[in-house]
């Protein structure tokens, strides 16, 4: 197994573990807040380099998202 990916006994890789080693000092909803929109806008930016990578590479173009528009991929639930 790869040292990077080993867990720990809670199932927790270690790069996990210093996130919440790292959050555990949070004193109030406003801090939480903050730290979650910085998750968020990181994760944001990586999605959005991520697409600009495919546009730069030719394999994403303006006419495929436009497509997108009129495609209905959600998977139907059945009750």
């Amino acid at each position: 197994m790869d040292a990077k990916l080993m867990t720990t006994n809670l199932g927790l890789t270690r790069y996990q573990m210093q996130i919440l080693e790292s959050i555990a000092k949070v004193k109030n909803d406003d801090e939480l807040r903050e730290i979650r929109n910085l998750i968020a806008e990181y994760f944001s930016k990586k999605a959005l380099d991520a697409m600009d990578g495919l546009c730069d590479d030719g394999n994403l173009t303006t006419e495929t998202v436009e497509s997108w528009h009129s495609q209905h991929l959600r998977t139907p639930y059945r009750y």
